[in-house]
């Protein structure tokens, strides 16, 4: 087994952690690649993974993400080792890291698939971005407090028109997301299926609407209420890119081919998690 190890260096401060782990392997004879740090500016590379059987990450959900969005490509395994506030992705803490550190070399764990979404961006019919999203789409207005308007439609089909905030295209992993902060449900996260939640929708059909992950979700831009003023609008991908978009634009949404697989450990599970989480609000 050849374990790559991805660290949030602000995560772990002076990368405590991280030797930790590393004095733990050189006594095991278990063989790692040269830690990667990762960050808003870094990420994990090709190179990188290279050779590795398993990823092991040092932070909390957001690194969790940038690592996993990379490594699904690979089709590599990921353990979360979370050092910030309890999160859904990294569950696993440094208490019994030892412990948990020798159940991945002995495999003594389940694997987990979480889908992504593909997010392809449309001008005048022209491919001008594209990336994947493990929790969500998300589409707002930026700058003015303007309604932003567009239309929404599924495999083809006109759905609806919104006047709305935005509009957030999540998978269940992402569903505890800012999906949960616009009032979208809660799902378990290995079902496989497509939410689309309305923000602040001037409507009185402002509720979260489920597709199945086959289906194909289609945003379009609808023409902003004062052509003189314009309108800023974006489309994040996961947080953490974005792209600037016009009138007219096509949004077009579906599940990536790919998949992420988590580590499981037993020790811990969506359950219990969401239980802590509920209770501390």
């Amino acid at each position: 087994m050849k374990v790559l190890i991805c660290v949030n260096p602000y995560k772990d401060k002076e990368l405590k952690v991280c030797k930790k782990i590393c004095e733990f392997f050189d006594e095991k004879n278990v063989e790692y690649a040269k830690p990667v740090q990762v960050s808003r500016e870094t990420n994990v590379s090709v190179n990188d993974a290279e050779g590795c059987d398993v990823v092991l990450v040092l932070g909390g959900d957001g690194t969790l993400m940038r690592v996993a969005k990379k490594c699904s490509k690979f089709n590599l395994p990921i353990l979360g080792i979370n050092l910030g506030h309890l999160g859904f992705l990294a569950q696993t803490g440094v208490d019994g890291l030892e412990e948990t550190l020798g159940r991945l070399i002995r495999k003594e764990y389940l694997l987990e698939e979480r889908m992504l979404l593909d997010g392809r961006v449309y001008r005048n019919n022209e491919l001008i971005f594209e990336s994947e999203a493990l929790n969500d789409v998300c589409i707002n207005r930026g700058g003015m407090l303007q309604i932003l308007n567009f239309d929404i439609s599924v495999n083809g089909m006109f759905l609806k028109s919104y006047g709305a905030d935005g509009v957030i295209i999540s998978t269940p992993t992402g569903s505890t997301g800012y999906n949960l902060s616009a009032g979208g449900p809660i799902v378990e996260p290995s079902a496989d299926m497509i939410l689309v939640t309305p923000i602040s929708a001037h409507s009185f059909m402002n509720r979260s609407i489920l597709f199945k992950a086959e289906d194909t979700v289609k945003i379009t831009i609808g023409e902003p209420h004062d052509e003189e003023t314009g309108q800023t609008v974006l489309a994040h991908f996961d947080g953490f890119e974005h792209i600037d978009l016009q009138y007219k634009d096509e949004i077009v949404i579906s599940k990536n081919a790919g998949h992420v697989s988590f580590i499981q450990m037993n020790n811990v599970n969506f359950l219990e998690t969401l239980n802590r989480k509920l209770k501390e609000n």
